[in-house]
């Protein structure tokens, strides 16, 4: 029997026919506050790679090898494993997303629940983008009673539509040009088809972390890491590398390579609302994975946890930094390009909407379907 995943669920019978998979239980696993020393630092990133045989013209890409995949570490990277999967249930995976979406979900939720304990009244976080900013507040402080009963799993489901919102903003502004190497552009990892999976998949560690008792949290991350990966059906490295081949010239084109945007030419771009399921693209024809449903997920439970009650109870603004964003979304009369901002996870649709138009009109028009 598969120990169920937070949020991914896994489906049987009628559901499975209609092929999603459904790999958690309805509610959310039980979050645990963390002490002092275990608070999670801002977190560092990593250096991602695409879902390709190679990237830069004839250089091999990372894959990892899912028997080893090292040990979790905050700051310094080296004694990870990372590079590209394959799971027959998510698609592609890249191990660098993961770790730092779970990173983000984790920082996020220790400074949560330290708002929400003390009672203040919000709270600002500077994303890992340049001039990101988050600014979310809270309507009521809870009820002493709510602090301790009710704080840490609010503060975890708040830290997973939060994190995700900082991760889907990191892969619009790299779709806009914005990136961390100077002179190259980075356009093509926006939005790859490993992308939005593998930040689902580090939320869904992040809180597997959380509800291991007998763990401290970095030693829980690297324990739970594996196991979530094979109920996720993860392959050894030739079916990763199979899996590439068979959607070469489809999602892929083996005539370009990296920076070349018309390298990625089919990307998987989320709705932006966080109650909506996302469903993994997987590689037909794999004998390996042969009649095993996709995976789908949410990105958070806030919909109805706690009877709904705190759906919409926190309300955030996301300052990107980015006015040309804003004004190729909004307008360059609207009020988010007026004030620099946007409302999230409500705002995001139409950002996405947008980049979806834009994707069609440069990589062709069915570059954000799968086929």
């Amino acid at each position: 029997m598969l120990f169920p995943l937070p949020r991914c669920r896994q489906t049987g019978g009628t559901l499975a026919a209609a092929g999603a998979l459904w790999l958690a239980l309805a509610g959310p696993a039980p979050a645990r506050p963390l002490p002092p020393d275990e608070t999670p630092p801002t977190p560092v990133g990593r250096g991602g790679t695409l879902p390709t045989p190679t990237t830069l013209s004839a250089l091999p890409n990372t894959l990892a090898d899912p028997a080893d995949l090292g040990q979790h570490s905050w700051l310094d990277h080296d004694s990870e494993t990372l590079g590209i999967l394959y799971a027959c249930r998510a698609g592609f995976l890249d191990l660098v997303h993961i770790r730092n979406a779970a990173d983000w979900a984790l920082n996020l939720q220790a400074r949560l629940l330290r708002a929400l304990q003390r009672g203040e009244p919000g709270l600002d976080v500077e994303g890992a983008d340049r001039g990101v900013r988050l600014h979310l507040t809270f309507p009521a402080a809870l009820r002493p009673e709510e602090r301790e009963t009710l704080a840490p799993d609010l503060a975890l489901q708040l830290a997973r539509r939060y994190a995700f919102v900082l991760l889907d903003w990191h892969e619009v502004a790299t779709w806009y040009g914005h990136g961390v190497l100077p002179f190259v552009s980075e356009r093509p990892s926006a939005f790859s088809v490993d992308d939005t999976a593998s930040h689902l998949v580090g939320l869904d560690l992040a809180e597997r972390a959380l509800a291991d008792p007998q763990r401290a949290l970095l030693p829980a991350l690297t324990a739970q890491l594996a196991p979530l990966l094979q109920e996720l059906g993860v392959q050894p490295r030739q079916q990763t590398t199979l899996a590439m081949e068979r959607v070469r010239g489809l999602w892929w084109n083996p005539h370009r390579s990296w920076p070349a945007n018309s390298f990625i030419t089919r990307r998987q771009v989320d709705s932006g609302h966080p109650e909506q399921t996302f469903t993994a693209w997987q590689v037909p024809g794999l004998t390996a994975c042969a009649e095993q449903p996709a995976a789908q997920w949410q990105v958070d439970h806030l919909d109805h946890w706690a009877q709904g009650r705190f759906a919409d109870w926190a309300q955030a603004w996301l300052s990107p930094g980015a006015p040309e964003i804003l004004s190729a979304s909004f307008g360059e009369d609207s009020p988010q390009r007026r004030t620099g901002r946007l409302r999230v996870p409500e705002d995001l649709p139409a950002v996405l909407d947008e980049v979806r138009r834009r994707m069609r009109e440069e990589l062709g028009p069915r570059a954000d379907q799968p086929d």
